[in-house]
């Protein structure tokens, strides 16, 4: 779980260097996935060392968490902009939403592997 901790912090970050080699415009939602990515890089390296792998790999699932919640409110607060008629960056919409979708399958990968997990102590003992 460490490598794929590492795996989705690295693409949080290439998604916040593709969105500032797109456009000269910069906007702070371009920086969102990058503030989540590093921290969630630095979980991973963490996570190598088995001793400290489940505390590293449970608070790289509080930041998929965190980043599911504000992305998700972020997305939902733009899309009420959208409907109402008020003029929103698009750039900045299509950051947060892929940001969310990392966070998201980040979050389903942590659950399901804790969940495998906890069943393999309980069968082993």
């Amino acid at each position: 779980m460490s490598r794929i901790a590492i795996f989705f912090g690295l693409l949080l970050c290439t998604v916040t260097l593709a969105a500032l080699i797109a456009s000269m415009q910069k906007i702070p939602a371009q920086f969102c996935p990058m503030m989540l990515g590093i921290p969630m890089l630095f979980c991973g390296v963490v996570g190598l060392n088995p001793h400290r792998r489940k505390h590293a790999m449970h608070v790289a699932a509080a930041i998929a968490l965190l980043g599911t919640l504000m992305g998700g409110s972020n997305t939902l607060f733009t899309l009420f902009r959208l409907l109402r008629g008020i003029e929103v960056n698009p750039l900045g919409m299509r950051i947060v939403m892929v940001m969310t979708v990392l966070c998201v399958v980040y979050l389903v990968l942590s659950i399901v592997s804790f969940i495998q997990t906890r069943r393999r102590r309980l069968t082993a003992s």
